[in-house]
C-alpha cells in the first residue's frame, strides 16, 4: 500500500468526511503537483488526457485543456457542488464507458448552477481516492472562507489575468488592459497616477532580472484597492465617523439603528463584528472599525439585501400541510424540450439540490418488464423507473429534511405497477409515510410531522373487504394525462412519432388501465381526484384528496372564481402544471397561482427563465426547505381574501434607491465596455410594476445611478422584488445579470445585491449597492 493510500485510510470513515488539515496536507501537496486524468466527454463520445492541478490556496482547480496551448481552464472549488464517486453520472452509467473503466477509478465533479459534470478516470485507485478526499476537504474550506479571504482570491485572480507573460509582475499597459477587461474606462492619466503611487520599489522577475515601472503582487494589491475604492461607501462611512477615519462602538450602534433600522443591536454585537471583519490588529484591540473593516462587513451576510435569518427554517412548520407553498417541478426527468429532449436521472438530482420537494414521474411499461419514465406520446428518451428511484433516493433529503412528494402519472400495466411499488419500497423503506388518513380527520399532518418522509401522489382504490385483501381492483391510474394535452403542430414531429410507434401511440391515448393495490397502498396524504367544482370539493372531498389543474383551466378559474379558489386552497392541496402548448419547456408566471393559495405550482426546472428566477427567489426563504407558510389570509377560510381586489389593509410603500454597481460582467463573447442600467420589477397581488435607472456609459466596473424609486405594495408577504441589469444597445439591450427576492426577506438600509447569471450561477464579486425603506403609504419618508 502506498504512503498516500495509508493516509487516506487512516481514521476509517471519518477520514473521508472530516479530515483535518494536518492529515490531508500530504494529499494536498500531491494535488498541487498535479495528476494526469482521462477526462470523458459528457455524452461519452470522446476521451482526453488532461493534467489537473489544485492551486496552492486550495480554492481553484486548474487543468490544461489541450497540448496546443499553455492556457489553463480554471474551476473555482466553491462552484463544485459535489464530488461523486464511481459510476454515478449518466456518462459513467453508459454501458460502453462502464465496462471500460472500473468504478474505483472513476469520479465526477458536479459544477455550476446547471450541474455540468466533469467525468474523470484516475490512473490508480489510490489516486482517485486521494483526489476525492482532497477535493472534499477543499470544498469545505471554500464554503467557510470569509469575506476578507474572498477578496484576496479576487485580487490574486485579477493579478494573474494582468500578468500575461507570467513573469510575476505587471506593467502599466497590462494594467490598462486589465481595467478594460474589468469593464472600467478610466482616464489614462488618472490610472497612471494610481499606478505610480502603487509602484514603490524595484524587484526581480521570475528570471531574476531587475524590473522597474512594474507592480509585483503586493504592489498590485494596493493598486487594485485604489482602483476599487468605493466613493459611495466612503460617503456613508464618513457620515458616522466624524473627523476620525474610524467608527467607535457607539458610532457603529448609531449606524445600525438609524440606517439599517435594526434597533435591537447593542455594543456587544458590534464588538463581535469588529472581531470578525476588521483587518487591523490595532483597531480590533481598540474596538474600532476602520473603513476597510466596514467595507468587508458590508459584503458579508449582514450587508446583503437578503435577511440572513431567513436562510434558516424560521417559520412555523406545525400547521396543516395545505397551509404551505411547496417547491415543485413538472416533468422533472426532462433536460430540455417536451417533444424530443433527453430524459435523465441527473434532472432529478438537479431539482432536489435546488430545493424541489415535489418531483414528477411519468411512468410507462418498459420492454424488459421494467417500467420506464419518459414523456408519453413523444420522442423524448427513456430512463428506467428503478434508476430514477435510485437517484431520488440518494438526494431526497440532501437539501431539505421536509417531506418529498413523488407525483406519479401512472400509465403502467398491473404487472409493471407492482414492479414500481417494489422499487419505491426498496428505495425508501420506512421513509414512506404509510399511516392512512382516516375519514374522521379534517386536516392533514404538518411538514414537521412528515419530516424525513416520502409521500406518493397517485389515485387510491377504496379499501377492500377483509376477504378481498389480495384482489387487484380496477381504477383509473391518473387524473390527468399531461402528455395527451401536448399541442404540437409540427408536421415533422407528428410524422416521426407515427413512424416510431403508430400502434402504441393510439393505444396509450385511448385505453384505460387498472390500478394495482400495491401502488394504491402507498398513497395517503396526496390522493389524486378529479376536479368537478369548488362546491363539490367542499361537500365531498376528504382533507387528503387533491386535484391537478392544467395552466389554462387554473388561470380561467382564478380569473372567474378567485375567492372560491382561495377558500378551496385553505382546505385542500392543488397542483398546477404547464399547458400542453409549452413544448419548448417554457413556464407560466407562478405569481397568480401563489396569489390564490395554490400549493404545488409545478414548473419546468430545466429552463432558465424569468419564471424560474421567481420560483428560486421565492423559495430561498425559510432555509431553502422547499416549504413556505402561506400568509394568514390564504390559510383561513373566513378571511374572504379577494385576489382581484386585495384592499389596502396590508399595503406598504417601498422606497428603493439604486445607488451603484460593482464589477458587472460583460455579455458572453463581448469585448466592449458595457453601458449598464438597472430595471427593477415589483410583482404583487394582481399587479406588476417596473422602473429603470438611467444608462451609465462606458462603465461596468463601478457605475453610479443614485436613482430613487417608490412602489406601493398591496401584499408584502406575497410580493417579489426583481433586479435585472442590462447593457444598453442601439439594436437590443443585452441581459447582464439578475437577482430576485421576496419583499418579506429584504433588509432595510444600505445593502448589496448579489447578482446571478441567467442560469443561476453566482457572479461574485458583481453586486448592486442599494438603500431600502418600508413604510405605510401615509408615512412621510
Amino acid at each position: 500500500m502506498s504512503f498516500f493510500s495509508k493516509k487516506l485510510r487512516k481514521g476509517g470513515k471519518k477520514a473521508d468526511t472530516e479530515t483535518d488539515a494536518s492529515q490531508v496536507n500530504p494529499v494536498l501537496q500531491h494535488m498541487h503537483n498535479g495528476t494526469k486524468f482521462t477526462k470523458v466527454r459528457e455524452n461519452g463520445s470522446k476521451t482526453y488526457s488532461r493534467n489537473f492541478v489544485l492551486s496552492d490556496d486550495c480554492l481553484v482547480l486548474e487543468y490544461h485543456p489541450s497540448k496546443k496551448t499553455s492556457s489553463r481552464s480554471k474551476i473555482p472549488v466553491q462552484d463544485i457542488h459535489e464530488v461523486r464517486t464511481g459510476h454515478e453520472t449518466d456518462t459513467f452509467k453508459n454501458n460502453k464507458i462502464k465496462s471500460k473503466y472500473a468504478s474505483e477509478l472513476c469520479f465526477a465533479l458536479i459544477v455550476g448552477a446547471e450541474n455540468h459534470t466533469i467525468n474523470l478516470v484516475a490512473p490508480t485507485k489510490e489516486e482517485a481516492r486521494m483526489w476525492v478526499q482532497g477535493l472534499r476537504w477543499s470544498q469545505k474550506k471554500s464554503q467557510n472562507i470569509n469575506v476578507k479571504d474572498k477578496q484576496a482570491v479576487w485580487i490574486r485572480e485579477a493579478f494573474e489575468k494582468a500578468d500575461r507573460n507570467q513573469d510575476g509582475s505587471v506593467d502599466f499597459e497590462e494594467c490598462l488592459k486589465l481595467l478594460k477587461k474589468m469593464n472600467v474606462k478610466m482616464d489614462k492619466n488618472h490610472a497612471k497616477k494610481l499606478f505610480e503611487k502603487a509602484d514603490v520599489r524595484t524587484h526581480e522577475d521570475a528570471k531574476g532580472k531587475t524590473v522597474s515601472n512594474a507592480l509585483d503582487a503586493e504592489e498590485f494589491i494596493n493598486f487594485y484597492r485604489m482602483v476599487t475604492r468605493r466613493p459611495e461607501l466612503v460617503k456613508v462611512f464618513q457620515e458616522y465617523s466624524g473627523e476620525d477615519d474610524y467608527w467607535t462602538l457607539e458610532e457603529f450602534v448609531e449606524f445600525m439603528h438609524e440606517e439599517m433600522k435594526r434597533f435591537q443591536i447593542k455594543a456587544p454585537w458590534c464588538k463581535e463584528i469588529i472581531e470578525k471583519y476588521e483587518p487591523s490588529d490595532d483597531c480590533r484591540k481598540r474596538n474600532i472599525l476602520s473603513f476597510d473593516g466596514f467595507q468587508l462587513f458590508m459584503k458579508g451576510a449582514n450587508g446583503l439585501l437578503f435577511n440572513p435569518f431567513h436562510s434558516t427554517v424560521y417559520q412555523d412548520m406545525k400547521q396543516p400541510f395545505c397551509h404551505y407553498f411547496i417547491n415543485s417541478s413538472h416533468n422533472t426527468y426532462l433536460m430540455k424540450d417536451q417533444l424530443r429532449g433527453p430524459s435523465s436521472t441527473e434532472a432529478y438530482v438537479r431539482a432536489l439540490q435546488r430545493g424541489c420537494r415535489c418531483v414528477e414521474l411519468d411512468c410507462w411499461d418498459g420492454s424488459d418488464k421494467e417500467p420506464v419514465v419518459y414523456h408519453g406520446h413523444t420522442l423524448t428518451s427513456k430512463i428506467k423507473f428503478k434508476d430514477a428511484m435510485e437517484a431520488i433516493g440518494k438526494y431526497a433529503f440532501a437539501t431539505s429534511e421536509y417531506p418529498l412528494i413523488l407525483s406519479l402519472e401512472n400509465h403502467c400495466s398491473i404487472e409493471q405497477q407492482k414492479v414500481m411499488a417494489h422499487h419505491i419500497k426498496a428505495t425508501f423503506g420506512d421513509k414512506i409515510y404509510m399511516k392512512d388518513i382516516t375519514s374522521e380527520q379534517t386536516v392533514l399532518p404538518s411538514p414537521e410531522d412528515l419530516k424525513g418522509k416520502v409521500l406518493v401522489k397517485n389515485k387510491k382504490l377504496p379499501a377492500p373487504a377483509a376477504a378481498e385483501t389480495t384482489q387487484e381492483d380496477d381504477g383509473d391510474v391518473s387524473d390527468e394525462d399531461e402528455a395527451a394535452e401536448l399541442e404540437s403542430n409540427d408536421p415533422e414531429f407528428q410524422e416521426e412519432l407515427a413512424k416510431k410507434d403508430k400502434k402504441s401511440s393510439k393505444k396509450e391515448g385511448q385505453s384505460k388501465l387498472k390500478l394495482a393495490r400495491e401502488i394504491s397502498n402507498l398513497v395517503n396524504v396526496c390522493k389524486s381526484v378529479h376536479f368537478k367544482s369548488f362546491q363539490h370539493s367542499k361537500e365531498n372531498h376528504k382533507c387528503n384528496e387533491m386535484v391537478s389543474l392544467g395552466e389554462s383551466k387554473a388561470f380561467d378559474l382564478a380569473k372567474n372564481s378567485g375567492q372560491e379558489m382561495v377558500e378551496h386552497n385553505t382546505r385542500f392541496l392543488t397542483r398546477i402544471y404547464p399547458g400542453g402548448r409549452r413544448t419548448n419547456s417554457s413556464n407560466y408566471n407562478p405569481m397568480k397561482m401563489w396569489t390564490i393559495g395554490s400549493q404545488i405550482v409545478a414548473l419546468n426546472f430545466q429552463t432558465p427563465c424569468d419564471e424560474m428566477d421567481l420560483n428560486l427567489g421565492k423559495f430561498q426563504q425559510n432555509g431553502n426547505s422547499g416549504y413556505i407558510l402561506k400568509p394568514v389570509f390564504l390559510r383561513k377560510a373566513n378571511m374572504q381574501f379577494n385576489p382581484d381586489s386585495p384592499g389596502d389593509q396590508y399595503t406598504q410603500k417601498l422606497t428603493l434607491r439604486v445607488i451603484s454597481g460593482q464589477q458587472l460582467p460583460k455579455p458572453s463573447g463581448s469585448k466592449e465596455i458595457i453601458d449598464p442600467y438597472v430595471k427593477v420589477f415589483v410583482l404583487d397581488v394582481n399587479a406588476e410594476y417596473d422602473e429603470k435607472t438611467e444608462v451609465v456609459e462606458n462603465n461596468g466596473f463601478n457605475p453610479e445611478w443614485n436613482h430613487i424609486m417608490e412602489f406601493e405594495i398591496k401584499s408584502p408577504e406575497l410580493a417579489m422584488l426583481r433586479f435585472v441589469v442590462y447593457d444598453h444597445d442601439r439594436l437590443k439591450d443585452d441581459f447582464i445579470a439578475q437577482y430576485t427576492i421576496p419583499i418579506a426577506s429584504i433588509q432595510l438600509g444600505y445593502h448589496h445585491v448579489p447578482l446571478l447569471s441567467m442560469e443561476g450561477d453566482d457572479l461574485d464579486p458583481a453586486t448592486l449597492f442599494v438603500h431600502t425603506l418600508m413604510s405605510s403609504p401615509q408615512t412621510n419618508r
